[in-house]
């Protein structure tokens, strides 16, 4: 018996075509579904620095989502089309068809292209940017400082007519009426996810697409965890995912953090295995619990210290945890999963202050929720505050207009001003201290208005390549 294989080259054209708008459509739904938008500058970022620290069934659901079912339909197609050669209208129809599809999967698909398309230059940065290093900042009096970046947690988890008695965030909200907490904190391009406006707080900047050449980012930029060691404190920083991903770790060493402790580092200490392990790391229960000896260590040291820390369980879809189960929260929703992460925040920074009642804490939530079931609560309301507070500072903003429109790279100059520091002329970065002492000082959010803000950031700018990716624009 021979076997004789005939090599069809367009029906092999016609499946590499509908493999590649399958590819692009299925690709565009996955996005969609696990981050609730498509933020181009969020795509490159992810395709310079890779895969690394992502959870595994991310990676799996990708090859089953994407790959296998774009796969698994081209070939479906392309053997239709083959049957019914002799009807020439098949294959037409097969490609109106998907390019109808995919162009309503982009339509719907709520893309954010940032600074991708945007090629209008500009001076912005050059009029607007403070260079940290080249502030002579001083420090009245050292205050310690335990500042935690909340993942996707919104004012509005507050709202007693979406979610019942007492919202979804009772403790932090009480926090936040107890203590100073600003009102018109909201998102802004470049600001819009995690790593991103975690560059905002740290750096005083937005991270935008620069360069493929350059896979790390800011490293023209100097950050806070610098200033903090320049005026003698010491700097950590403790978060539960991977510090592969987004190349987080390697970004905060040269902010100035000279002690990290990643999800993955943290996991390896237990002598136990635990049941989520998000971005290769911990979930928070196991962050707050595991990190107090050390913390109770750092404060029993007596230098000052600065200490960063960050959560993961409200990410995306949420995680589900064990730990909250055990707590009484049935984790059968976001919603679940908020109560429990508002519930162990506030039992963290309570069991913090016991050991160091004097320290500054400071929440501060880094963007929007994105996606998952809570999303058909929250999409009608449109843009959304997010949640902040500083406690142990009230000398610092005694009478401030706590309604002031602010961004995360306010933050920044905010931290400094609240530890006990001075900032000249009050702005480092684009950001604007929010203290009293800096009442006078418009931030960027009043000086120009959302709109006109974020289209001046997003333009092509020599400085900003330079911070970016540490050289001159030509180089690209």
């Amino acid at each position: 018996m021979s076997f004789k294989f005939n090599f069809d080259k367009k029906l092999f054209v016609l499946w590499s075509c509908v493999l590649f708008i399958l590819l692009l459509e299925c690709t565009i739904k996955w996005i969609g579904d696990l981050f609730g938008r498509i933020n181009m500058d969020e795509v490159s970022l992810m395709l310079q620095v890779g895969m690394g620290g992502v959870d595994a069934e991310i990676f799996w659901s990708f090859i089953r989502k994407v790959i296998l079912r774009s796969a698994l339909w081209s070939v479906i197609l392309t053997v239709v089309c083959g049957l019914l050669r002799k009807y020439k209208i098949v294959p037409i129809l097969v490609y109106v068809g998907l390019v109808v599809v995919l162009g309503m999967r982009i339509v719907d698909a709520n893309i954010q292209f940032g600074s991708f398309f945007n090629t209008t230059v500009s001076d912005f940065y050059e009029r607007e940017y403070v260079f940290p290093e080249k502030t002579k900042i001083t420090f009245k009096n050292k205050r310690n400082v335990l500042m935690i970046a909340l993942e996707s947690m919104e004012k509005p988890y507050a709202d007693e007519n979406l979610f019942g008695a007492g919202g979804l965030t009772p403790h932090i909200t009480q926090m936040e009426r107890d203590n100073v907490s600003f009102e018109d904190y909201r998102v802004l391009s470049g600001l819009s996810h995690t790593i991103a406006a975690i560059t905002g707080m740290v750096t005083g900047l937005p991270l935008f697409f620069s360069s493929y050449k350059s896979i790390e980012k800011m490293l023209g930029a100097s950050g806070i965890g610098n200033v903090f060691v320049k005026n003698g404190y010491q700097t950590w920083s403790f978060f539960p995912a991977s510090g592969k991903f987004s190349l987080k770790e390697n970004f905060l060493r040269r902010m100035g953090f000279e002690n990290i402790f990643d999800g993955v580092r943290l996991r390896a200490m237990l002598d136990y295995e635990l049941d989520v392990i998000p971005f290769e790391g911990i979930d928070d229960g196991t962050l707050f619990e595991m990190t107090r000896p050390m913390i109770a260590d750092i404060i029993k040291s007596g230098q000052p210290y600065f200490i960063f820390m960050e959560t993961i369980n409200t990410h995306c879809k949420g995680y589900y945890t064990q730990y909250c189960r055990d707590l009484g929260f049935k984790q059968e929703n976001m919603e679940d999963i908020a109560k429990c992460e508002d519930k162990i925040i506030a039992d963290f920074v309570e069991w913090f202050r016991s050991q160091d009642p004097t320290a500054v804490v400071i929440l501060v939530n880094d963007h929007m929720q994105h996606s998952g079931d809570i999303m058909k609560k929250l999409s009608p309301l449109g843009s959304r505050a997010l949640n902040n507070v500083f406690i142990n500072a009230d000398d610092v903003f005694r009478g401030v207009d706590t309604s002031r429109p602010v961004a995360a790279f306010d933050f920044f100059p905010t931290v400094i001003e609240a530890a006990g520091g001075i900032v000249p002329g009050c702005r480092l970065g684009l950001g604007t201290a929010m203290s009293a002492r800096c009442a006078g000082v418009k931030t960027l959010r009043e000086k120009y208005g959302d709109m006109s803000l974020q289209e001046l950031m997003e333009q092509k700018n020599d400085l900003y390549y330079k911070l970016s990716v540490g050289g001159e624009s030509n180089d690209e």
